[in-house]
C-alpha cells in the first residue's frame, strides 16, 4: 500500500548505513540517541488532527460492522386513495378458497444521516413510483399479449404508508420493532434519487457521515443494502403469518435473520443521468439495495444506490448519487474541495458532519407463466424493483417460487422509468 501527502510525512525515513562504515549516513534516522521531541514540547502540535486513513483500501470487517448498526429496511405500502365524497362500495364476498391477495409494496435500504432521521432513494417513496407499481400489480392488461395497458396519468396518487425496521439480530440495533416514519422530503429519480425521513419516540441512532469530497477514479467502496435474494434466501421467514394478515411485511422481515449485506467496487465514472451528476460503481448492487449507502474505507458516505442494470443484460451501469448533491439536498455545507476528487485536495479534511442520502436500485419485470396457480394468477406480470423491490422480487417471491414456475424478462431499469 503506497502512503501519499500528509501521511507519508509521518513515515520517518529507512536507516542507510554508509557503504565504507557500516554507520548511518549523516542526516539519516537513528533509533537511538536523542528521542524525538513529544506533543507536548513543540508548541501547537498537540493541536494537530491525526492525517486521515488512507483512501486507497477497501473497509476493515470492524468498521464494517459498526457502519450496519445505522443501516435500516424500509417497506413502503401503497395503497388506493380513500375518496371521502365517493359512494362506500359494496365489497364482494370473497371466496374462501380464492388465495390471500397481497398489498402492493416496495423493499428498500435507508440509513441514519442524524440520530432521528433516515436518508433513503427518492423513488423508494414517490407517488408516481407507487402508482406504477400498483398498475403493474393489478393493473388491467391486455387480453391478447398479458402486458399491463398504458397507465392512465388521471389517476390520483395511491396512499403511501413507509415502515421502518432492523433486524433482531443485527447488534446494535435501535428499531427494536417496526415503526412508521414520516416522508420529510424527496426528489424524483430523474432530479436526483433522494428522500429524507422522520423517527420519533426512538434512543437516538448512531449516524453515518457524508465524505467532505467527492470519490477520485478507481477508488475502492462498499455499498450495503439488503439484496431481494437475501430476502427470499434467509431463514425465519414467515410466510403463513405474511398471508393470513397476522404480521405486517415488516414484522415478517425484523423477524426473519435477514442481515444487511455488503458488496465492493471502485468508482469507474462519473457520468449525467438526465443532467444530474452520478457516480458509476463497479460494485454488485440487487433489487432491495436502493437507498443503501455506497462508502469509502473511512465509512464516509459517497452516495446512495440509486440505479443497476440487470446482470443478464450487457454491462454493468450501476450508480450512486453524487456526493455534492448529497450535502446540497440534507442541508450541508459544500466545502469547495467536495466538487474535486480527493486526490485533488490532499489537505482537505478528511471528517464531515453526519449526514446522508437517497437512491435506488433497480426494476425488472417479471412474467408467470403458470396460471391459476394460487396468487401467480392474480400476477402475471411483476415490477421488481421501484423503490428497491416492489415485492415482485422481494416478499411477492417468496410465494411465486413455491410450486409456481416463473420466467423473468428484464433489462436495465432505471428510477422513475
Amino acid at each position: 500500500m503506497s502512503v501519499t501527502g500528509a501521511s507519508a510525512a509521518a513515515v520517518p525515513p529507512p536507516v542507510t548505513p554508509s557503504p565504507n562504515t557500516g554507520q548511518p549516513e549523516p542526516g539519516a534516522a537513528t533509533t537511538s540517541g536523542t528521542a524525538p521531541p513529544s506533543a507536548t514540547s513543540v508548541p501547537g502540535l498537540a493541536a494537530i488532527q491525526p492525517s486521515p486513513a488512507a483512501l486507497n483500501t477497501f473497509i476493515d470487517s470492524a468498521q464494517l460492522e459498526s457502519l450496519q448498526q445505522s443501516i435500516v429496511g424500509l417497506v413502503t405500502i401503497w395503497e388506493e386513495p380513500i375518496d371521502p365524497f365517493a359512494m362506500v362500495a359494496v365489497a364482494e364476498p370473497q371466496d374462501p378458497a380464492a388465495p390471500p391477495e397481497l398489498p402492493v409494496m416496495s423493499i428498500c435500504t435507508g440509513w441514519f444521516d442524524t440520530p432521528t432521521t433516515i436518508v433513503t432513494a427518492g423513488h423508494c417513496v414517490d407517488p408516481k413510483e407507487g402508482r406504477l407499481a400498483m398498475h403493474m400489480q393489478d393493473g388491467p392488461v391486455d387480453p391478447e399479449t398479458g402486458w399491463p395497458l398504458p397507465l392512465d396519468p388521471g389517476l390520483p396518487e395511491p396512499q403511501r404508508t413507509v415502515w421502518a425496521f432492523q433486524p433482531r439480530e443485527l447488534p446494535g440495533a435501535v428499531l427494536t420493532s417496526p415503526i412508521i416514519v414520516r416522508v420529510h422530503s424527496f426528489r424524483t429519480a430523474e432530479d436526483g434519487d433522494t428522500a429524507k425521513l422522520e423517527v420519533h419516540g426512538l434512543p437516538p441512532a448512531k449516524p453515518l457521515a457524508i465524505a467532505a469530497n467527492a470519490p477520485q477514479l478507481g477508488e475502492p467502496v462498499t455499498s450495503i443494502g439488503f439484496p431481494g435474494l437475501n430476502i427470499s434466501e434467509t431463514d425465519g421467514i414467515d410466510i403463513a403469518g405474511l398471508l393470513s394478515g397476522g404480521k405486517a411485511p415488516a414484522d415478517v422481515l425484523q423477524d426473519s435473520r435477514l442481515q444487511p449485506a455488503s458488496t465492493s467496487g471502485t468508482i469507474i465514472a462519473r457520468q449525467f443521468r438526465q443532467g444530474v451528476a452520478v457516480h458509476q460503481v463497479s460494485a454488485d448492487f440487487d433489487q432491495g439495495m436502493s437507498g443503501g449507502p455506497t462508502v469509502n474505507s473511512r465509512g464516509e458516505v459517497y452516495g446512495i444506490n440509486s440505479q443497476m442494470t440487470v446482470p443478464f443484460f450487457g454491462q454493468n451501469f450501476n450508480v450512486i448519487t453524487d456526493t455534492g448533491m448529497l450535502r446540497e439536498f440534507l442541508g450541508q455545507d459544500v466545502p469547495p474541495e467536495a466538487t474535486q476528487p480527493e486526490a485533488a485536495q490532499p489537505e482537505a479534511a478528511a471528517a464531515s458532519a453526519p449526514a446522508a442520502h437517497a437512491s435506488q436500485v433497480a426494476a425488472a419485470v417479471e412474467r408467470v407463466d403458470s396460471p391459476g396457480q394460487g396468487l401467480a394468477a392474480r400476477w402475471p406480470y411483476l415490477l421488481s424493483g421501484l423503490g428497491g423491490v416492489v415485492l415482485g422480487g422481494g416478499l411477492v417471491g417468496w410465494v411465486l417460487k413455491r410450486p409456481t414456475r416463473a420466467t423473468t424478462n428484464a433489462g436495465e431499469a432505471e428510477a422513475g422509468s
